[in-house]
């Protein structure tokens, strides 16, 4: 018999592939778009994740645990499918390249500013072609050996305590947003949560010893508490404004530590968060996996996860400076998140659809 997720490991799972190079960037991104006080905002904006997460324990229960390419094939037929399938797997794959693409590049950087970014990606992509080849059991569990190392990181947070200032965060409530309180800038922040709809395709890698539905509340609750902490540590130790203008204020929050057996800090632990990075891409690419196996269930093993590694090295090409690429991440997490709660409603009225024929069916 094939071996089912846990809840432990399905909880790592899901706060890893959540945890990507947009936490770096967070802190600026909930000071221009929420303002003062804008961790209210993020905790906000955590619930309707949760809305999102009930959406797919609607589908899960609904649809008994069934795969949703199962529910999706008893409805409708392989030529509306098909074309589905590729578009998800090319999105999937790209959005999973531009993560990783993005946190390269921020490396390049730090470390290596005159290595070609390819090869460091390429490396990359090497890591995720064999993770892609061993499957979701052990992709959880090589998820979970990850997450001991980034989770440590947290106790580095003592060190700004000294330089901690409660009166930092103002007694106002969003105020002093950059361009003002718009969707599109809620949305912006929204972001930081984009993951754990992957969570829909694991419905055939578990069962109900499982506690699938408990396990993506958990990762999910467990990122929030991780976003919370950093929030709180960069707007008491960063004036507002400062953190307005700061690129990547966690990079910078990071070159603050100064200790007496390691020089440059910072990139030590900026390289710590190449495997929730590299969690993120692998995720993405097992799902455009999931999707291409639909098409061609009788591939060779290691067919179709060597032509997605090849695509998204190529996808990896893209992107060639900083700013290019924080703007295709942008509107592919945008896509997503379209995805992310659509997907859900359709495989609902698919539900329903074949309720209501199986109904019709029964009737004399």
């Amino acid at each position: 018999m094939n071996e089912k997720l846990s809840t432990f490991h399905i909880a790592l799972l899901i706060y890893m592939i959540e945890l990507d190079v947009t936490m770096f960037s967070m802190p600026r991104l909930v000071a221009e778009n929420i303002g003062t006080n804008g961790w209210l905002g993020v905790i906000l904006l955590s619930f309707a994740a949760a809305v999102n997460i009930m959406l797919i324990q609607l589908v899960y229960r609904i649809g008994k645990g069934r795969s949703v390419f199962e529910i999706a094939r008893h409805t409708l037929p392989r030529f509306v499918l098909y074309p589905v399938y590729i578009l998800l797997a090319l999105f999937w794959t790209a959005l999973g390249s531009f993560i990783c693409k993005k946190y390269v590049l921020i490396f390049q950087m730090l470390s290596f500013p005159t290595t070609n970014p390819m090869l460091l990606y390429g490396v990359i992509v090497l890591l995720m072609f064999y993770l892609l080849t061993k499957g979701i059991y052990n992709i959880g569990k090589v998820s979970t050996i990850f997450f001991l190392f980034t989770i440590g990181l947290i106790f580095f947070i003592f060190y700004y305590i000294p330089s901690w200032r409660v009166v930092r965060f103002t007694e106002y409530f969003f105020q002093g947003t950059s361009g003002g309180h718009g969707w599109v800038g809620w949305i912006e922040v929204y972001t930081i949560f984009v993951g754990f709809e992957l969570a829909l395709l694991l419905f055939p890698f578990t069962n109900k010893k499982s506690g699938l539905i408990k396990g993506i509340y958990a990762g999910h609750f467990i990122h929030l508490f991780t976003v919370l902490l950093l929030i709180f540590t960069c707007f008491g130790f960063f004036s507002f404004e400062q953190l307005k203008i700061l690129m990547y204020p966690v990079i910078n929050l990071l070159s603050f530590i100064e200790l007496p057996f390691i020089n440059r800090v910072e990139n030590l632990i900026y390289t710590i968060f190449l495997f929730a990075n590299l969690i993120s891409l692998v995720m993405f690419t097992w799902a455009a996996l999931m999707s291409l196996k639909q098409i061609f269930p009788a591939a060779k093993a290691g067919i179709l996860e060597l032509a997605l590694a090849v695509l998204s090295f190529g996808f990896g090409c893209i992107p060639r400076i900083a700013r290019e690429s924080e703007r295709l991440l942008i509107l592919a997490y945008y896509a997503e998140i379209a995805l992310s709660f659509t997907a859900p409603l359709a495989l609902l009225l698919l539900l329903a659809w074949q309720s209501l024929f199986r109904r019709k069916g029964s009737m004399p």
